[in-house]
């Protein structure tokens, strides 16, 4: 077996585990807050929008420095520090007592982790230039995968062993992957000539985004599907509870959560070659239609098994967008720019990520738990008009 080819399977085997980790305890959030004596419901949306934007702005300001450092001293240590240090933060998180005290770790988790992004750069340096379509692909459909298996996890032990518990076995699992990626990971690309440490290597390169209309667009795109993804998130085991009468919130939200996962696990698999045949493009506005048109439903979803359908659609939809991104993203970079574009890509995403839940609270508090999904919807239209008009005739 090429060596290429062994590195990609060490890190897909490394973001498996990472990304289900970081999943264990994406079903318990809301849950936490209650234990830590967030009780009254205005003050939790509240609570949530903020815990999951102090985690996604820190992501947003760091994103494009990690990036630029990736491309200036290489590509596996950044993925090496997202997991690592990932696993110390989030076992702290474990011991936190009071709201605050989770909201300052979740900062500091946003700073330091960012699995995601470096490995998306990282597969695109050690894959053949033929081969990266599929197994952007296959990455995708590993962070699907794994996005599945966390909350699936997590919501079992949440119910059956409390909730902190889910955060030390996070930790766990991102130490596990640091030392897959540390043993078996070799990196093909190293600058040819290592900048020398200095101040000026923490300033993002941000040319490519005036010299390019499409890798604007691209990145805006990373922004906004991430945006439509977080808006409903946060809210979902609420909105589960008021559904379903508070029975088995965190198992039943798990469940909603994973199997959406494995949904969009499968789409992304078959993105690409589906791609042959429609055009990216066209594909990827296709996806962000559909999309936008199956969160209408949810809105008015009748029991937690209306929600699970649908739920399971848009999966699919932002299943094949996601990767669709990621690769047009990297048919239109240099490899030497490889970095600092999906480290602008993930700063972008991290943004949509931390403006979704605030919006979201904001929206759950002044007009209910349904209007968030009717908004959700409206972001993921957008995107799909901005790939129109901005992509199709290129």
């Amino acid at each position: 077996m090429p060596q290429w080819k062994k590195t990609f399977y060490a890190i897909l085997a490394a973001e498996l585990l990472a990304i289900a980790g970081f999943g264990t305890s994406t079903p318990i959030i809301p849950l936490f807050l209650q234990d830590l004596g967030v009780t009254e419901q205005a003050s939790l949306n509240m609570w949530v929008g903020a815990v999951n934007f102090a985690s996604s702005f820190s992501l947003a300001l760091m994103a494009p420095i990690w990036g630029r450092l990736a491309d200036s001293y290489g590509r596996k240590s950044m993925l090496l520090r997202a997991m690592a240090g990932g696993s110390l933060v989030i076992f702290l998180i474990g011991f936190t007592t009071t709201p605050l005290q989770f909201l300052i770790l979740r900062v500091f988790q946003g700073a330091i982790t960012g699995t995601i992004a470096a490995a998306n750069v990282l597969v695109a340096g050690v894959v053949p230039e033929e081969e990266i379509g599929f197994r952007l692909g296959l990455l995708q459909t590993v962070v699907s995968v794994g996005n599945s298996l966390g909350p699936l996890m997590g919501g079992f032990m949440a119910d059956s062993f409390g909730h902190r518990i889910t955060f030390f076995a996070t930790s766990v699992l991102l130490l596990l992957a640091a030392f897959i990626v540390h043993r078996w990971v070799r990196e093909p690309f190293l600058p040819k000539r290592p900048e020398k440490f200095r101040a000026g290597t923490f300033i993002p390169d941000i040319k490519p985004l005036f010299e390019s209309k499409v890798i604007l667009t691209l990145v805006i795109l990373a922004g906004l599907i991430q945006t439509g993804i977080s808006f409903v998130v946060p809210i979902l085991p609420l909105y589960v509870q008021q559904i379903a009468g508070g029975y088995k919130v965190a198992t039943t939200t798990g469940i909603i959560i994973g199997v959406s996962a494995m949904a969009s696990a499968a789409a992304s698999a078959a993105a690409s070659r589906i791609a042959l045949r429609m055009g990216s493009v066209r594909l990827l506005f296709l996806s962000f239609f559909l999309a936008a048109a199956f969160h209408v439903p949810q809105a008015f979803a009748w029991s937690s098994n209306a929600l699970l359908v649908f739920r399971t659609l848009t999966a699919i939809m932002l299943g094949m967008a996601i990767p669709l991104i990621n690769i047009l993203l990297a048919r239109n970079t240099e490899k030497s720019k490889q970095g600092s574009i999906y480290g602008l890509a993930a700063a972008t995403g991290a943004v949509g990520l931390a403006a979704g839940p605030m919006i979201s609270a904001i929206v759950a508090v002044s007009a209910g738990y349904r209007a968030v999904f009717l908004c959700a919807a409206g972001i993921l239209a957008g995107s799909a008009w901005l790939t129109r008009r901005a992509l199709r005739s290129r």
